[in-house]
């Protein structure tokens, strides 16, 4: 029992401030918004820990490959994988709502002024970089943070890799970003019931009434895709056995993406 409570006791406690928090929000609805700010400073503190780890990780993986050739190899599965793994969630999501659809009737909305309309071209300037390094400091900028840190690591490897004092220094500051985020993540019970505390006094109505039928489909098929496809990517990614580390330790983002409702927030959780 000792051994357990070491090794889920955390866990347990992150499931109880979810629990407590909707608890609150359904039996206590005017006391929420005065918990909602529990939400958003572990919200913020992740956040902020989210655009220097990116960079670091990132540059500090390439840079202290034992080779340059090796690390471009390992971005190429990690594009392939990406693409291939989001085409497949795409193609059932869109089988699954042709076939239940969610919607029915129509509805007109009111008319907008859309501003200025980008071309093709200025649309991926901007998707995949910035005008100023400045820009890139902000997890709305995320891709093109991304882009400029795989550029700096391949710099750092054409510079010596992992011998040289950079390479060091980034492999330093991740680690102790990822202490960080160890310490911000001890509060995250109290986050969590803030958070859905807020959340069910503000949507527990409507997801009775409107949103029932979207919600009822949209978590069975994420808890399916969840079940069926993620042990296959695990055991393709990580070989045999795979597959039980990431159920170990899938709960914490899973719990963090559920209630900051951002895959953002995600990446130091799973970074640690």
């Amino acid at each position: 029992m000792k051994q357990f409570f070491k090794n889920y006791g955390f866990l347990l406690c992150m499931l109880v401030g979810i629990v407590a928090g909707c608890l609150i929000g359904l039996l206590f609805p005017q006391a929420a918004p005065t918990l909602e700010p529990l939400g958003t400073i572990f919200t913020n503190l992740m956040f902020c820990a989210v655009v220097p780890m990116v960079f670091t990780s990132i540059a500090s993986a390439i840079a202290n490959m034992s080779s340059a050739k090796r690390a471009g190899k390992i971005m190429g599965v990690t594009l392939a994988t990406f693409m291939v793994t989001a085409g497949i969630a795409a193609i059932i999501m869109y089988i699954i709502m042709r076939v239940l659809p969610v919607v029915s009737g129509s509805y007109e909305a009111a008319a907008a002024d859309t501003g200025e309309v980008l071309g093709i071209g200025d649309m991926i300037v901007n998707f995949f970089t910035k005008p100023d390094f400045v820009e890139l400091l902000s997890r709305r900028a995320i891709l093109p943070l991304i882009v400029f840190a795989v550029i700096v690591g391949f710099g750092v490897q054409m510079q010596g890799g992992a011998n040289t004092m950079t390479a060091k220094l980034l492999e330093d500051v991740t680690g102790c970003i990822l202490k960080a985020v160890q310490i911000i993540t001890y509060y995250a019970p109290i986050g969590f019931l803030g958070f859905f505390a807020n959340l069910v006094a503000t949507y527990g109505p409507d997801l009775i009434g409107d949103y029932s039928k979207t919600l009822i489909v949209y978590y069975v098929l994420c808890f399916a895709y969840m079940f069926v496809f993620f042990p296959v990517y695990a055991r393709f990614g990580g070989g045999k056995g795979a597959a039980k580390v990431m159920w170990k330790h899938l709960f914490k983002p899973a719990a963090v993406s559920f209630g900051t409702c951002s895959s953002v927030a995600t990446i130091p959780t799973n970074m640690e």
